[in-house]
């Protein structure tokens, strides 16, 4: 008995100690994929402004070709004024100027105000760049960082992983059943250290002829508050 308690106790502290490496290569896991995540909402901020320059600066070509057309008009009405022979013609032609020139000042406003946009939003595309640049310099480094360290932990976790079997194979398959059963209900702690007639898995007390048997080493007992198996270390 005192055989497959010390085995017991020993897969406990693999599996606690397998699980942790587990844990700690899940967060390498995450920490490679929080890069990849925020290199690929920086792109898909990027891919956006990149489009909405392109259709502003398409909007102040648009703009550029009606400015030209306008100033055209100007030129072509200007060029009649020599040619007037009458006053009511030369008041027609004066105010058909004046429009010709406010619709090319109304163009240049547009313009202008399309080429600040324009400007806003190169601005705020290379900030992006720049932030993507620094993501994926420091995902380079950082990952390689966490890849070494992958590989290195995955050895281990097999080494672990191969005593754990060696360790499970002594055990009958009953008790290894509820050693199982029991890890996973509690938290990795299926065994628990009794002391002092206490069961310090929850903490709570034991009865004392339970206690005394535990003492004897000659079955498995388990506490009646949490169900762990528990255990005693007997000085020598």
């Amino acid at each position: 008995m005192k055989n497959k308690m010390n085995l017991l106790k020993d897969l406990q502290e693999i599996d606690q100690e397998i699980s942790s490496i587990e844990a700690t290569r899940q967060g390498y896991r995450d920490e490679l994929n929080a890069f990849e995540a925020d290199a690929t909402r920086v792109q898909g901020m990027l891919d956006q402004l990149t489009d909405e320059v392109a259709l502003l600066q398409q909007a102040e070509a648009e703009l550029q070709q009606g400015l030209l057309k306008e100033r055209d008009n100007v030129g072509r009405v200007e060029a009649r004024l020599p040619e007037i022979q009458t006053q009511k013609e030369y008041v027609a032609v004066l105010k058909e100027i004046d429009i010709a020139k406010k619709a090319n000042k109304d163009v240049e406003e547009q313009m202008l105000t399309k080429q600040q946009e324009v400007a806003v939003l190169e601005a705020d595309l290379k900030e992006k760049q720049e932030e993507l640049a620094a993501i994926r310099e420091k995902s380079e480094a950082r990952g390689a960082e966490l890849a070494k360290s992958l590989e290195e932990s995955e050895e281990i976790l097999l080494k672990r992983t191969q005593t754990r079997e060696s360790v499970a194979a002594e055990l009958p398959v009953s008790l290894l059943r509820k050693y199982h059963t029991l890890f996973k209900r509690r938290g990795g702690l299926a065994l628990a250290l009794a002391s002092n007639g206490a069961c310090l898995g929850c903490h709570m007390q034991l009865p004392p002829q339970q206690y005394n048997k535990l003492l004897k080493i000659e079955e498995i007992q388990t506490c009646p508050h949490c169900n762990r198996i528990l255990y005693v270390e007997l000085e020598n």
